[in-house]
């Protein structure tokens, strides 16, 4: 093996040992929660979708809840990327986040009433 493969692999090492010793949430098992509700709210506002397509429209009530959802799968997106405000995150990490949580809001809103 050539001496630079040996020195990146105990480079390496050296990270991931340190890796380990770092502490990775305030609460993991309330970040587990979190993302299980995040992926749960996203399974349900699919499947209404879904229903809603299925059945050829004029079920706008459907759409409306199904956004609904989907904001709230984004707010806890939110939550579990910030680590429940917690941790300073980048604007550009939550560029999704910030434009289509309420844009979600506004087009159930719009289903809704409209």
């Amino acid at each position: 093996m050539p001496r630079s493969s040996k020195k990146i692999i105990r480079k390496n090492r050296l990270v991931l040992s340190e890796w380990k010793r770092l502490p990775h949430k305030n609460h993991p098992k309330l970040d587990y929660y979190m993302l299980f509700l995040r992926n749960f709210f996203v399974v349900i506002a699919v499947l209404l979708f879904l229903i809603e397509f299925l059945l050829h429209g004029g079920h706008d009530t459907l759409k409306a809840v199904a956004y609904f959802i989907g904001a709230a799968a984004y707010v806890f997106e939110c939550l579990a990327a910030t680590d429940c405000f917690k941790t300073k995150v980048s604007s550009s990490e939550l560029f999704m986040i910030y434009c289509f949580g309420p844009l979600y809001i506004l087009m159930g809103i719009d289903y809704m009433f409209f």
